[in-house]
């Protein structure tokens, strides 16, 4: 099941599937580092207003990958 919030900083709206939990990631739009909620808190609230939805700056939903790190990329350089 997929995690969706917004970016606190920009409200740039995100999804990313659960298993990326507690991570930190950067905002597509405005590059602050935010912590992926957990599942539990991502009930979706009301419409904040329906006028808003419209016209040119209409919300948009980015979708992040998840993507666990290499064994190969946890290793210290020599």
């Amino acid at each position: 099941m997929d995690i969706s919030f917004g970016c606190p900083g920009c409200q740039q709206h995100m999804v990313i599937d659960e298993a990326g939990a507690g991570l930190l990631v950067p905002c597509p739009k405005c590059g602050q580092e935010i912590r992926v909620p957990s599942l539990v808190a991502t009930k979706p609230g009301p419409p904040t207003s329906p006028a808003s939805a419209s016209g040119p700056d209409k919300e948009r939903t980015v979708a992040l990958k998840w993507t666990p790190p290499s064994s190969s990329t946890s290793q210290k350089p020599k």
